[in-house]
This record gives C-alpha cells, structure tokens and sequence, in this order.
C-alpha cells in the first residue's frame, strides 16, 4: 500500500499544473496576449488573470477588461490598492467593472503617502500595480513570485525592453516576443474583433500618464484631457518627499502641469493616432524625447 501511495503522489506531482499569473493592463497587447494564452493554454497552466485598477484608468480601459472578460470568456480578477500607513506596502482588494474606483481616491491615497510620481519614483506602478498584484496571488497561495510564472506582454517589435537574464531570474516569459508577435499583428486582431479599445495610442490607459513622451501629453491636453487632478495633486502634495525642499513634479524635465498646459497652447506637432494602422510611427526628436521602452505601465 505505501509503494501505490508513493506511485500516485508521484503522478500528482507530474500532472500538476505550473502557475501562470497574467497581468491584464487594459491595452491592447495584453488583450492579445490574455487571449491567447487563454484559448492555446488554460489546459496546460494553471492561470489566473489580474487587471490593477489605478483609479486613474479611463472608462474606455474599464469597459475594455470587461468585454475581454464576458466575450472571450477569461476570468479575470479586479483588484485595488490598499494603502496603510508606515513602511507596509500597498495591499489588495477585490473589485468588480461595477465597484471599481473612477474618481482617482485611490491614487490620491498613494500620493499622499509617497509623494508625485514622476520618471526618477515609479511608487505608482510599484504600489499600485506589483504590490497590489502580489497580495492577491499571496492571498490564493501564491507566495513567492518566482516560484509561479508570470507573462508579459512584450512583442517583437520591442527588443530594448525584453531583459532574457532578469526573466529568467523572475521566472517571467514574454510571449508575444518568443511568438514574433509585432504592433502590427495586434492592430490587425483588434481590427477583426467587434469590440476593441476605444482610444487612440497616444491616450493611454491611465489619464495623462507621465510615462508618456512630451508630444502625446501635449496632444491629449490640446485634446481636452481634463488637467484638475494633476493640478489638485501638485498643489497639495509636490513637498511630500522632496529632497532638499525642492517641489516635485509629475513630468519629465521636473515640468509641472501648469508647464505642459502652456505649451499645449502654443504650436506644436501633434501626435497622430497609431494604434491601429501599420505604418509606423512619426518620431519627433524634441518632443518624443522619451525611450519608448518606457512609455508604458508594466507592473513586473
């Protein structure tokens, strides 16, 4: 008896799943990406699917997640920050499309406890995204990070932010990469689906996001992008951790949004929408001074 014992909790072992965490970030590469690990894997991984809500995403991003999750069938878990005082990290709660934060409290909270994100203080992507993340798959059993797989949503056309000796390390994988999955293969998806996300590429998920180049700021303000947030933040919190009492700022160059209000006021190139056209893009060496390896949210 104790040899068949021994025999099944060896099959067990082999028949068990490896765990996969998917970070859902609202655009359309980790649509993409969440489809197809859904429809080619769900029998091979044992995964779960995560979407960070800021309290900053647009509603086209919510709304996006969420006809991700009821079309294509994906369960994907919502989740927020929680944020406590003193040295403990951001935690998670258990949101809904319905529940989810729109009115930026949840930002706000982080703010005031670290102060303006900005290019040198990622907090926001760190707190309210990875911490928030990893409490949820701490909370289901999913202790160490690097014990459990987790995706990344890197295509091909995007070698500078593909890092292989810090993937394997985290036990990451980039499966668009090792697809040869392109910009232009996610346009043409989105393009054949009857849904897709409702913004142009300059937008972004998270309403003026400082990780955005200069031209793509001053294009979504031109736009009509609503600056009060911004403007209520840097009021009440631009000392809140500023080194030798200098104010910080959100954007690049320690701009202000005042600074970028300005500017959208007077001529600039705008920004034309990419994101779903295969033309590539139109670079502008003064106002697209940014790596655009950084442009985007990844929270891992």
């Amino acid at each position: 008896m104790a040899v068949n014992l021994l025999v099944n909790i060896k099959i067990r072992n082999v028949m068990r799943k490896v765990k996969l965490l998917v970070s859902v970030s609202g655009g359309r590469t980790s649509g993409l990406m969440a489809y197809l690990l859904w429809t080619r894997f769900k029998d091979v991984y044992e995964m779960i699917f995560v979407f960070a809500n800021t309290g900053r995403e647009k509603e086209e991003t919510l709304i996006f997640v969420n006809n991700i999750e009821k079309h294509f069938g994906i369960p994907i878990v919502w989740v927020e920050a929680i944020t406590h005082k003193g040295r403990k990290g951001c935690t998670h709660k258990i949101i809904s499309f319905e529940t989810a934060n729109r009115d930026g409290s949840v930002f706000k909270e982080v703010i005031a406890k670290y102060g303006l994100p900005n290019k040198g203080f990622l907090h926001c992507t760190r707190e309210l995204k990875t911490n928030t993340i990893r409490s949820y798959a701490r909370s289901i059993g999913w202790k160490d990070h690097k014990k459990y797989m987790t995706a990344i949503g890197y295509r091909a056309d995007e070698p500078a932010r593909v890092n292989l000796k810090k993937a394997f390390i985290n036990n990451q994988w980039y499966p668009l990469y090792d697809w040869q999955i392109k910009k232009s293969d996610v346009a043409v998806f989105w393009l054949r689906q009857f849904f897709d996300l409702k913004l142009k590429d300059y937008e972004g998920n998270c309403d003026l996001c400082h990780k955005k180049t200069k031209r793509k700021l001053l294009t979504q303000i031109q736009d009509g992008s609503s600056t009060d947030f911004h403007q209520e933040m840097e009021d009440k919190y631009s000392l809140v951790k500023a080194k030798n009492n200098e104010p910080r700022h959100f954007f690049r160059n320690s701009e202000s949004i005042t600074d970028l209000i300005e500017q959208s006021k007077e001529p600039f190139k705008r920004w034309d929408d990419q994101s779903l056209n295969t033309n590539g893009s139109d670079y502008d060496f003064e106002l697209d001074e940014a790596e655009s390896c950084e442009e985007s949210c990844e929270p891992f």
